[in-house]
């Protein structure tokens, strides 16, 4: 019960890296707010968490828009007191030739993936600062540093949360707040199985996994959750700074 009684904002729980987080969080004790531009997504999520009702609210919104890193943050503490964690989770892969991705594309992956950590770490960290504490957690990608012809949009983003996260662990360092990502590699979420589909399917893509993962398989949801629990935990808490590979071995690989 590492988390318990901690309160953690978590974008992109609709589905993926960010519900099998919250599973995780809420198996560790933790207070939810759950945010997502898919309401009926976020609805399915609360659904299966083993969390009391009163435990656990949602927001419905756009996190590239202002007002729902704003209304996160408010609604954290109107509810609980206030954001202890903030998973920035919340994201979009867009690929293809570089030279057909127009600007709205691009534009649209740098504002969810970048854009949207922004506004919510803006929105959380004065509340952060006035309690002395926090811990935040930004999604970024194996991708950041090792990518492939036609994600150029995509790798941007990854690699700019790094550098984020980064320079805002630096800011707070002595302040109470700690910054750190994960880099996840293959992981099993629906945005993997889309790319799966658009491959031929499943057996399309599993010579792709065996060749760039060592480990051979995707990870689980939950194993990325673990790992996100860890860096938002005390258990961390001389971790700042960090992008933490949660990838299989990806990173370590030829």
């Amino acid at each position: 019960m590492r988390l318990q009684d901690k309160v953690a904002i978590i974008t992109g729980a609709a589905s993926g890296i960010g519900a099998g987080t919250a599973t995780v969080f809420a198996e560790q004790g933790a207070r939810l707010v759950l945010v997502d531009r898919d309401a009926d997504g976020l609805a399915a999520t609360v659904r299966g968490l083993p969390i009391a009702p009163e435990h656990v609210v949602t927001y419905a919104g756009d996190v590239a828009d202002r007002e729902t890193a704003r209304g996160a943050d408010a609604l954290a503490g109107e509810t609980f007191g206030g954001a202890d964690i903030l998973f920035n989770n919340a994201g979009v892969m867009t690929s293809g030739d570089f030279r057909d991705v127009d600007e709205n594309a691009w534009d649209d992956v740098l504002n969810i993936n970048l854009r949207g950590i922004y506004l919510m770490c803006r929105a959380v960290i004065p509340g952060m600062l006035a309690r002395g504490s926090g811990a935040i957690v930004n999604t970024s990608s194996v991708m950041a540093t090792l990518t492939e012809p036609g994600y150029e949009a995509y790798t941007t983003s990854k690699a700019g949360i790094i550098g984020l996260t980064k320079a805002l662990a630096v800011s707070y360092a002595t302040q109470g707040i700690r910054v750190n990502c994960i880099c996840p590699g293959w992981v099993d979420t629906p945005m993997n199985q889309r790319l799966a589909a658009e491959l031929g399917g499943l057996d399309a893509l599993t010579p792709i996994i065996l060749k760039q993962q060592p480990n051979g398989r995707m990870l689980s949801t939950r194993e990325i959750g673990n790992a996100v629990a860890f860096l938002a935990s005390d258990e961390a808490s001389g971790i700042t700074g960090a992008a933490l590979y949660v990838d299989g071995g990806s990173s370590a690989a030829i």
